[in-house]
């Protein structure tokens, strides 16, 4: 269901998106404002774009949401100080906690407006460690921060 969501979230915000793009460009007077003449083949073309974002919306979330293992076996009370102050450093808040699931949410509406509400960082209680959730870029980039501040360092000898 959080998929199917997430596609019909996306298929609205690029088709948001198109539509400011094109009230912009009649604004400045770089179109004339009769849909014949912004788009080739008029309403049909309309009819093409909104297919392809719909076919694009379809597939980004798959794409832009991950999941990765951060192999650290602490409990969430021995790491809780040390990761709430990394993910505070990166403008992110603590939302809620428990001892098998914990999230963050990013701090600031424009930059949850940025990210589409699809703002919320999953740390889950695994057999290995620790999962991370959110979208692709934050996961990798949190991730590989949260094993450099969680995991000992080996003095290289």
């Amino acid at each position: 269901m959080k998929y199917i969501v997430r596609a019909v979230k996306y298929f609205i915000y690029f088709s948001l998106m198109c539509a400011v793009i094109v009230t912009i460009l009649v604004l400045i007077g770089a179109v004339e404002g009769d849909i014949n003449s912004i788009f080739e083949e008029g309403y049909r073309s309309v009819g093409k774009i909104a297919i392809f974002f719909a076919l694009v919306a379809a597939v980004y979330p798959k794409l832009g949401f991950i999941s990765r293992d951060i192999a650290e076996g602490k409990s969430w009370d021995e790491m809780k100080e040390q990761t709430v102050e990394f993910m505070s450093e990166r403008r992110y808040s603590l939302e809620s906690e428990s001892p098998e699931r914990v999230t963050f949410r990013f701090r600031g509406l424009a930059g949850r407006l940025s990210k589409m509400l699809e703002d919320r960082i999953t740390l889950t209680k695994t057999a290995q460690g620790w999962q991370i959730e959110g979208l692709r870029k934050d996961v990798i980039r949190l991730s590989i921060g949260l094993e450099n501040i969680l995991t000992p360092q080996k003095d290289a000898e």
